[in-house]
């Protein structure tokens, strides 16, 4: 949001509200990539993890402890995978 104002502003005096909705649909987009997609795969590659489980962690982290889940969200679901001796390597 502390972001999102200034871009508005900037994309307001260049092309008025046409230009600051086509600001809030390009942030939305960008963020949809960021938060869907490459974090997880930034997080499946750390953790030795397939995306799909990593992409599923977040969400239901998320959803059930908020913001906190998805910062602490897998490494409770690591610590639940070593307790319970599970192989998380993935294999290529």
């Amino acid at each position: 949001m502390i972001s999102l104002v200034p871009l508005c502003i900037i994309g307001y005096t260049i092309g008025g509200i046409d230009m600051v909705f086509y600001v809030l649909v390009m942030i939305s987009v960008l963020h949809f990539v960021e938060g869907y997609f490459l974090n997880p795969k930034l997080m499946a590659s750390k953790m030795d993890l397939p995306m799909f489980y990593t992409l599923v962690v977040l969400l239901f982290s998320e959803h059930y402890i908020g913001v906190w889940g998805l910062i602490v969200g897998i490494p409770i679901f690591i610590f639940f995978l070593d307790i319970l001796e599970v192989n998380r390597k993935t294999e290529t």
